[in-house]
């Protein structure tokens, strides 16, 4: 291997492990990427600098250290600090930007059936969240909003949730005892990855499931240390996922109760 090829190398460790540290999941991080950064290249070429094929130019390194708010030397050859540390507010504000962005470009879609109109998940339905399927959540952590046709009831919302949270009821008891079928679940999609502590109880997207899914969080010493784990002891599936294999939907907040 030449200094070229260690060049490349190097610079893919540094974008892909920011990239894991901000909740992107190896599968479909180019086009994520590109999206939401805006980059006006294809998503091959996104996909060569992460696979360490080939190095962006100075432009393009720019535009990544920005986005991604690292600095640029440290992004393009791995000299000084990588960031000089954000305040939460900063942080807030970049990712209410992107969601605004990804509002803007899926309020409409010409695939949609006529007479569907595709809007932002309150429906303007002040004090209430809606309670959607866990394949509508699975799409949830990528297009913002949904169709109506995937609302299945309306629950009030508890004022400490934001408008953009919503419900999933519960199914199966992989989350058994503390979480039981038929119960609905509380969920806040305005959560950052590094806001998250060990043991939370998290909604995710891993890799190509057609669903959501609920589990547990437990958290290592450092980002890369992040799994997902069932309650219930005996639950035949006890395999432990990788955080870094999904995309983090919400949080579960707290979960509503209904005996008839």
């Amino acid at each position: 291997m030449n200094s070229s090829d260690d060049a490349k190398v190097a610079f893919a460790k540094r974008l892909n492990d920011t990239l894991t540290e901000m909740g992107y999941t190896q599968r479909g991080s180019a086009q994520r990427l590109k999206r939401e950064a805006k980059f006006g290249i294809s998503d091959r070429a996104i996909n060569k600098w992460l696979k360490a094929e080939t190095l962006p130019d100075h432009h393009n390194i720019e535009a990544l250290a920005k986005f991604l708010g690292v600095n640029f030397n440290w992004l393009a050859a791995g000299q000084g600090e990588k960031t000089t540390k954000p305040n939460r507010d900063d942080l807030m504000q970049k990712i209410r930007a992107i969601e605004r962005n990804n509002i803007d470009e899926n309020t409409s879609n010409s695939n949609d059936p006529e007479g569907t109109l595709r809007v932002p998940v309150d429906y303007g339905m002040d004090g209430y969240v809606p309670v959607i399927s866990w394949v509508a959540a699975g799409s949830f952590s990528d297009v913002m909003p949904v169709t109506i046709d995937d609302v299945i009831d309306w629950i009030p919302r508890p004022q400490h949730l934001s408008k953009r949270a919503f419900g999933l009821i519960i199914q199966g008891r992989s989350m058994w005892p503390e979480f039981k079928p038929d119960e609905i679940i509380y969920v806040e999609p305005e959560i950052a990855p590094w806001d998250l502590k060990d043991g939370d109880l998290v909604v995710i997207h891993c890799n190509d499931d057609k669903q959501a899914t609920f589990k547990q969080l437990i958290m290592g010493d450092n980002p890369e240390d992040m799994y997902l784990k069932p309650l219930n002891p005996d639950w035949p599936d006890q395999k432990i996922v990788p955080m870094g294999e999904c995309m983090l939907v919400g949080i579960v907040d707290s979960k509503v109760t209904r005996y008839r």
